[in-house]
């Protein structure tokens, strides 16, 4: 992790230059050593370019040559990483975007990418103690509705709580065994509870790999995914 990146990128949203949230997603990405895609790196050095942010440091911290020149090295090297990375998973990415046998094609480079406002990233963390957390009471789906797919969200909701309310009304004699079928009632509380188990395991993973898709999505396309 280069510490010069940071410091600039942590400078721009001071200073109030550029779009914040993209900007905090970046300076997250860098800090936890994730690699840049090429569209935010191409934003980073469009910013750098046109507002001098890297060279204007606070008056007691002014970078000198060899840290711009640092700086600019750790950036090349950054854009050279991510076309490689990029090439070898251009595949599964788009497989994971379930977005047909279609390739989803880089868009060209545009002149406007600066004054072009993108939608919000969503949160991994975010989604995670929605999943997680509230699924634990039978609000399951609500990392759905957070992400904007309000349909799955709503219909996994009902699933859990349909399941969860038929097996305490069968634990609790609400529901007796003369009301299910013979073969079924030995099995009931065993099939509801791992019915339920693995729809809360099945909701947790699925909703954190559409937010992985959804923020890959509009960091490489600078927009919504179409088919969201």
């Amino acid at each position: 992790m280069s510490y010069d990146l940071v410091r600039s990128v942590r400078n721009l949203i001071q200073q109030g230059i550029g779009d914040e949230a993209r900007l905090e997603y970046i300076l997250d990405r860098i800090e936890n050593g994730k690699y840049l895609y090429l569209a935010d790196q191409k934003y980073l050095e469009n910013l750098f370019s046109e507002n001098n942010t890297i060279t204007n440091q606070p008056k007691e911290r002014k970078t000198d040559s060899h840290s711009l020149e640092k700086l600019e090295n750790d950036l090349k090297n950054l854009n050279s990483e991510l076309e490689k990375i990029l090439k070898k998973t251009q595949r599964i990415e788009n497989n994971e975007l379930n977005y047909g046998s279609k390739i989803i094609e880089t868009p060209p480079k545009r002149e406007t990418i600066d004054t072009i406002i993108p939608p919000h990233y969503k949160k991994e963390e975010v989604t995670l103690i929605l999943s997680v957390v509230l699924g634990l009471i039978s609000l399951q789906g609500i990392g759905y509705i957070y992400l904007g797919k309000i349909g799955r969200g709503v219909g996994i909701l009902a699933l859990s709580l349909l399941l969860f309310t038929l097996w305490i009304s069968y634990a609790t004699g609400v529901i007796t065994k003369d009301s299910v079928p013979s073969f079924v009632s030995f099995y009931f509380l065993h099939i509801t509870a791992i019915g339920y188990l693995g729809l809360y395991v099945f909701q947790i993973l699925d909703s954190r790999r559409l937010c992985t898709v959804y923020n890959e999505y509009i960091s490489q396309q600078g927009k919504r995914p179409p088919w969201w």
